[in-house]
């Protein structure tokens, strides 16, 4: 398991990426988006928010590894 903090200048730049390849689709609801979200990428927001920071859990390192290769 890979927990990463979102605001990484690495990661940041791979999360954008991804974001603006999968767009909203029409009149999709924020759970739907995050349900597509998880599908696409296999990965997940972590629940706890330390000190204002967000962070995304991989469960697999091959699926961080992937994600970061193909938008990062």
């Amino acid at each position: 398991m890979i927990r990463v903090d979102i605001m990484s200048p690495e990661f940041n730049t791979a999360y954008t990426n991804a974001m603006r390849a999968l767009p909203v689709a029409t009149l999709e609801r924020p759970r739907q988006y995050g349900y597509r979200w998880r599908e696409a990428y296999r990965c997940r927001m972590d629940p706890r928010i330390d000190e204002g920071r967000t962070y995304m859990i991989f469960d697999n390192d091959e699926d961080y590894t992937w994600f970061m290769l193909r938008w990062g």
